[in-house]
């Protein structure tokens, strides 16, 4: 077995401030490496991570009060990344002719659905859960 390439792997963090999204990111890294993704998988799913949690913060915390839980998931050859957060459920646009914004900022979930081989909303009360999933490339 590869690391984590067989097996089942889980871990959580919740984030509590805008500096703990650097630790996510090296714990993506860290968990992508163990089950077996190539670097640039690795890269991607921390960049993945990084978008996700800056929206998690963002758009979760307007008052600056922010907690919000990552999970990391691993059977097989999949990993899954949740992010849970308190607030309404957004849009996720899955019209490949909608336009590409063009300003500074609002492409994060569109680079997210990109990269990852599955990514859905799942609200639930007052919270909501995005739920992405990449499997890992045979090279």
């Amino acid at each position: 077995m590869n690391g984590l390439s067989e097996g089942i792997y889980s871990q959580i963090l919740v984030i509590y401030r805008a500096d703990d999204i650097a630790l996510a990111m090296e714990i993506t890294r860290t968990i992508a490496a163990r089950a077996g993704f190539s670097e640039h998988d690795s890269i991607l799913l921390q960049l993945v991570t990084e978008e996700a949690c800056m929206n998690a913060f963002e758009h979760g915390c307007p008052a600056g009060n922010c907690m919000f839980k990552i999970t990391w998931l691993v059977q097989s050859d999949v990993m899954e990344i949740t992010i849970c957060q308190s607030g309404e459920a957004y849009e996720l646009h899955n019209d490949p002719l909608s336009p590409v914004k063009t300003g500074s900022r609002g492409r994060g979930l569109v680079l997210i659905k990109g990269i990852m081989d599955e990514v859905k909303l799942i609200p639930s009360g007052a919270y909501v859960t995005l739920l992405m999933r990449r499997g890992r490339r045979v090279t």
